[in-house]
């Protein structure tokens, strides 16, 4: 048998397929489905007074123009090598287009998350560019409107059970309105939501809760319990009361006390164990003779489990 000469066959480049699902508007960060920001208006969130004099990063006149160090492609340059916070915070944005980073058709694996979200400034009508890694959520310092809003319109009313612990400081928990130490600030009490807000001390989107004393506080959204799927915390401080009875019921009063306390004992499951300490750091398991054990790996201390219960602690 004989062959010809050496041939090569083309191969059609890649065709980006377009995301034309609606917005899903109980996500403030979309991650991959990046496509679905366009249409969407966006403000721009404030920082701590500490992070102010680095501006915002990300914020190009050119998108095809990426070097971080040309100050001249920076919009209202400059708070160090980034935007001026004072020109842009509080600021509103509407999302026009969707742009991949120009080097992402190369293949080039470390552009492939990132894309370029075409922005108007409301106001001023400016058209600039945001660069937007998929990949990482703190790197988006925006609260989409109209999550905002569906965020509102469910949460206010609802109440919430907390963990009697000051997730702010050391220091007792104050009553937003006159800085005074809230009085009955204990674990098992019942708050009610009464706005949706951003407290201007961390710029956290929070709930502000208010007792029957008319006391308010706010709660980061990131400190509870999978709210609205915006995030799952590592460690939550307050449920919402509904499915905190539905723990309690299925805990049994003890335990759920224990998980309340932030405790653990012998004979929980690995589901109260979680809820009172929060995801591990890192679980290692072993299966043997159709038996599973679990270690799990906290910043001082082990969990170990038999088929899902705890056996030991460390």
């Amino acid at each position: 048998m004989s062959f010809g000469q050496i041939t090569t066959t083309k191969v059609a480049p890649k065709i980006e397929q377009n995301n034309n699902t609606p917005y899903d508007n109980t996500k403030n960060f979309l991650g991959e489905d990046v496509r679905q920001y366009i249409g969407q208006e966006l403000y721009l969130n404030g920082k701590p007074e500490s992070s102010r004099k680095y501006g915002y990063e990300g914020f190009l006149l050119d998108y095809q123009n990426i070097s971080s160090l040309d100050k001249s492609n920076v919009y209202k340059c400059c708070d160090s090598f980034n935007s001026k916070y004072n020109e842009l915070a509080g600021k509103y944005f509407v999302v026009l287009d969707v742009i991949k980073h120009p080097k992402a058709a190369e293949s080039n694996l470390l552009y492939e998350k990132v894309s370029f979200l075409k922005l108007q400034e409301k106001q001023s009508k400016d058209i600039i560019f945001f660069k937007y890694d998929s990949q990482f959520e703190h790197s988006f310092p925006f609260i989409v409107v109209e999550f905002f809003n569906r965020l509102k319109q469910s949460q206010i009313g609802k109440s919430y059970i907390l963990r009697g612990k000051n997730w702010i400081s050391s220091g007792p928990m104050t009553d937003i309105k006159n800085g005074k130490p809230v009085s009955n600030f204990v674990t098992g009490a019942k708050w009610k939501v009464v706005d949706v807000s951003i407290e201007e001390k961390y710029y956290s989107l929070s709930l502000i809760l208010e007792n029957e004393k008319g006391e308010q506080i706010p709660l980061d959204i990131k400190r509870t319990e999978n709210i609205e799927n915006y995030y799952v915390f590592a460690y939550v401080f307050a449920f919402e009361s509904n499915k905190a009875e539905q723990y309690r019921k299925a805990f049994g009063d003890e335990n759920w006390q224990a998980v309340l306390e932030g405790k653990v004992k012998i004979g929980m499951t690995k589901e109260m164990c979680q809820l009172s300490w929060g995801k591990p750091k890192k679980i290692n398991e072993t299966i043997s003779s159709g038996k599973k054990t679990e270690q799990w790996i906290y910043e001082d201390n082990y969990l170990y489990f038999d088929n899902g219960v705890l056996i030991t602690m460390q």
